[in-house]
């Protein structure tokens, strides 16, 4: 083979594609090593070393070889040059990851969410910090193991439903939403968003995603519906009508004032209409009486709302004057104003004809001047004017209505007469900074030179006086129909009460009568210790009985010590209605009271009545199960059958995907049915809302399903309307139950030291019960000693040098009380225990009572558990 086709492959070497720099190094080597090798064989180098000198023609070759030596040399060089080209390449990609890295852990670290990652069965690899620090333990304790566990902390089960398909199917997802209780009690709601993870061979390897803390979005969320809530009750609320439109020209708020100041086209103002369609159909049914073009007509009107022109004055369809106001809001809707002023209107009438008239004569005007000068000290209102420092004019009502003489009143201040007198003065003094024609109408409480109070009606209008703003005050006196309003309330109150007193006369009497009784039975023949046994406790049970009737009786008239939340048994609390209901209730209502064992396949098992314990207040539950016991009476005028049902139950996933405030679990429900008309579908979403009626003026104040929402709310329960129209209404009232209270300590011995029986005073004018309570303490390993009243109490503890342990005393005592006992025993001893017994007590007395550590109050009557439990807690103290 010649130099030239040895050079061949060399050549077609150097014309192959580019490889990389370690590639190409790799293929000029070898190549190199031969042609340096057979350049040594031209030369005839020999293994020992030496130079057997060619021929001519080796010469030649020898020099061709030589070429291809260089040629060889030349790319080994650039063979290395491109091996140094690419370690910079590579160090330079190197450095390019590394800054990828930081820059995705520093994305993370400042993230508001984290990061997770799952493989092909959805099963979590990767859970960043993030997720950990917000729920402060193992994510994967609340998250579960796989994308399959978030199922139990989704509400919805469609929504879930939709989200497992796609899961299921590999594609991405966005806000997927769950909730569920923080470690620290908090309710927490996250969301979750993720995109599939797919191989160069389009194999699903699982996702990458992130979630964020939506708790706050959620509960801000909440606000915003109640606050929406509150403005639109707040609207509905105003004497002014009021209309909203969006920034298209779209009706979103319209209170009814606004409807009735456009009654034929009250039934196009409702959310969603476009101003141009409410235009069009006022034109349309007689709102337009020009010669031109409606569409012309509506385009005009429409152009004047959009430029938000200063009011004007006009006559609408009611027939009435409004003054009405155009005004842009900040996101360019439009708010428009309606203002009765048809009062206004027709005096201005009065007053231009008046003008013309006295324009006539000079002596029209004195005779006008003095029929008002007249008009003003005749009225049987009083007239003020102030000019925000002091009294400037006063006619002889408003003398005599804050006592004293038209001339001494002026210039005196407002704060001379007005109890709270400098907060009233700012309240009229914003009167006469407002608005022009504007009146504010207030009450007041004014204090006479003579020490008479007064309750005054006042309306604060703007006025000048001397050219100067000033404030027209226009004063009634309401004191008498103040008073005649409570005696009228006292009235029905005593009326009320009038047709309770009955049944609860009826109820005593059964009981007096079970009493009285057994205990001539147990007298008869004492010898027969079963038979007085049972005549004792049948006594006991009556007892209970006129004790839980007086105990709901303090409770009907708020006369009990606490209002605080307490676990109440509720079915005894029902049953009691049935006292309460009789005279309420016409004569053509059965009432019947259930308090059966629950059916409901969702029923917890064995769930009874005689278990229903709840965390409430007595007073608000005993008040709203009345308060819809009497709508259902109102719903039955021709009579009917009411039903009070008590259950223990546990709602189904519907009832918490409407409630989603409420944990799962067991709840007590009472349900009060009727066989009325039942409630309208239109009116069913403002039942709830306070003032809301729909009885006659005067014969319910709307506050009465307020009432019992609010008792739920209290409770931390829901209550709910469940019968259709037409089929009578069923309330449901869901609260949440609770385990029984601990059982009481029972008759131990009360010790104050180690086998030492305490030392008790006992306080009480009535002997039948001071025996009994000594009996009782004495059994409990007490020393007790006796007092009839406070007075005889000090003596008694002076006598024995107050080396009592505690005292147990009556509050309503002749001679001294068991409150001004308590002070007399506290400068003798402050740490001495109290313990007030009282079958009556207000909260204030009450208040007053247990003022002091140390002292507490135990309701008549009381059971020996009760009150020895009561002495041990004060002892332990």
């Amino acid at each position: 083979m010649d130099v030239a086709d040895a050079d061949r492959p060399l050549r077609n070497a150097a014309a192959a594609e580019p490889v990389s720099g370690l590639s190409r190094l790799s293929t000029s080597f070898p190549a190199l090593l031969a042609g340096v090798a057979g350049i040594g064989t031209l030369l005839g180098l020999s293994a020992a070393g030496q130079i057997a000198w060619p021929t001519a023609g080796a010469l030649a070759g020898a020099l061709s070889a030589a070429g291809l030596t260089l040629w060889i040399a030349r790319r080994a060089a650039a063979a290395a040059t491109a091996l140094a080209r690419s370690d910079t390449a590579l160090r330079q990609a190197r450095d390019e990851l590394e800054e990828l890295r930081a820059r995705t852990r520093d994305f993370t670290a400042v993230s508001p969410g984290w990061f997770w990652e799952t493989g092909p069965d959805h099963r979590y690899l990767f859970l960043s910090g993030g997720l950990k620090a917000l729920l402060g333990c193992d994510p994967r304790t609340v998250l579960g193991n796989s994308l399959f566990d978030l199922g139990a902390l989704v509400a919805d089960e469609a929504t879930w439903a939709e989200y497992r398909a796609d899961i299921e199917a590999g594609r991405p997802f966005r806000d997927l939403e769950v909730s569920f209780e923080g470690v620290d009690g908090r309710d927490l709601v996250l969301r979750l968003s993720a995109v599939p993870v797919r191989g160069a061979d389009g194999r699903f390897h699982g996702y990458r995603g992130c979630g964020v803390d939506a708790t706050a979005e959620t509960l801000a969320l909440v606000e915003a519906r109640f606050m929406q809530a509150v403005v639109h009750d707040a609207i509905d609320s105003v004497s002014e009508g009021f209309v909203l439109f969006s920034a298209d020209g779209r009706l979103l708020i319209c209170n009814d004032q606004y409807r009735r100041a456009y009654p034929t086209i009250a039934d196009m103002l409702t959310p969603g209409r476009s101003f141009a369609e409410i235009l069009r159909a006022a034109a349309e049914r007689g709102g337009y009486e020009g010669a031109g073009d409606i569409g012309t007509w509506v385009e005009q009107r429409l152009t004047r709302h959009l430029q938000h022109s200063a009011p004007v004055d006009g006559r609408l369809s009611d027939g009435r004057w409004y003054r009405i106001s155009e005004h842009a809001t900040g996101t360019g809707g439009v708010v428009k104003i309606l203002m009765d002023i048809t009062e206004l209107k027709t005096r201005e009438e009065e007053l231009a004809d008046q003008t013309a008239r006295l324009k006539q004569t000079v002596a029209a005007l004195r005779e006008s001047e003095t029929r008002y000068r007249q008009l003003v000290e005749l009225a049987p209102y009083g007239i003020v004017i102030w000019d925000r420092a002091a009294v400037r004019f006063a006619n002889g009502a408003a003398a005599g209505i804050l006592g004293v003489t038209a001339v001494g009143l002026e210039g005196y201040p407002l704060t001379a007469f007005l109890e709270d007198g400098e907060a009233m003065e700012a309240t009229l003094r914003a009167a006469a900074e407002g608005p022009e024609n504007a009146q504010r109408r207030l009450e007041c409480d004014v204090l006479r030179p003579d020490g008479e109070h007064r309750r005054l009606e006042v309306a604060a209008s703007p006025a000048i006086h001397g050219g100067e703003p000033a404030v027209l005050l226009v004063l009634n006196d309401i004191t008498d129909r103040r008073r005649v309003e409570g005696e009228l309330q006292r009235a029905q109150k005593m009326e009320a009460v009038g047709r309770m007193a009955g049944g609860i006369a009826h109820e005593f009497n059964n009981m007096l009568t079970a009493i009285g009784g057994f205990a001539r039975l147990a007298e008869r023949n004492p010898a027969d210790p079963d038979r007085v046994l049972t005549c004792v406790q049948e006594i006991a049970k009556a007892s209970e009985r006129a004790a839980a009737l007086t105990g709901q009786l303090l409770d009907f008239s708020h006369r009990r010590v606490t209002d605080e939340r307490e676990v109440v048994a509720i079915a005894p609390l029902v049953r009691d209605l049935r006292v309460f209901l009789k005279p309420l209730l016409s004569a053509g209502i059965d009432v019947t009271i259930a308090a059966e064992e629950d059916t409901a396949p969702e029923a917890a098992p064995g769930a009874a009545p005689e278990t229903a314990y709840a965390l409430v207040n007595p007073v608000t539950l005993n008040q709203a199960l009345l308060n819809l016991a009497l709508n259902g009476r109102d719903a039955m005028p021709d009579g009917g059958a009411l039903t009070i049902a008590l259950t223990v139950e546990v709602p189904g996933d519907a009832f918490f995907a409407r409630h989603r405030e409420l944990k799962p679990g067991r709840y007590v429900v009472i349900r009060v049915s009727d066989q009325g008309a039942g409630v309208p579908a239109g009116i069913r979403d403002r039942i709830w809302e306070p003032f809301f009626t729909t009885k006659e003026p005067g014969k319910g104040t709307g506050l009465g399903l307020w009432m019992v929402y609010g008792t739920a709310q209290q409770s931390g329960g829901a209550v709910e309307l469940e019968a259709g129209e037409g089929r009578g209404a069923t309330f449901a009232l869901y609260l949440p139950a609770v385990d029984p209270p601990a059982a009481a300590a029972g008759s131990d011995p009360l010790h104050v030291a180690e086998g030492e029986g305490a030392i008790i005073l006992l306080v009480d004018d009535e002997d039948s019960v001071r025996r009994y309570l000594r009996l009782v303490l004495e059994e409990a390993g007490c020393t007790v000693v006796e007092a009839s009243d406070g007075q005889e109490a000090l003596d008694r503890y002076d006598e024995a040098g107050g080396l009592f342990d505690a005292v147990v005393s009556d509050v309503s005592m002749p001679r001294m009380n068991g409150l001004e006992l308590a002070r007399a025993l506290e400068a003798r001893n402050q740490l001495l225990p109290i313990l007030f017994l009282t079958g009556y007590a207000s909260r204030e007395t009450a208040a007053g009572l247990t003022a002091q550590e140390g002292r507490q109050i135990v309701m008549k009557p009381v059971a020996p558990e009760r009150l020895l439990g009561a002495l041990r807690d004060l002892l332990a103290l």
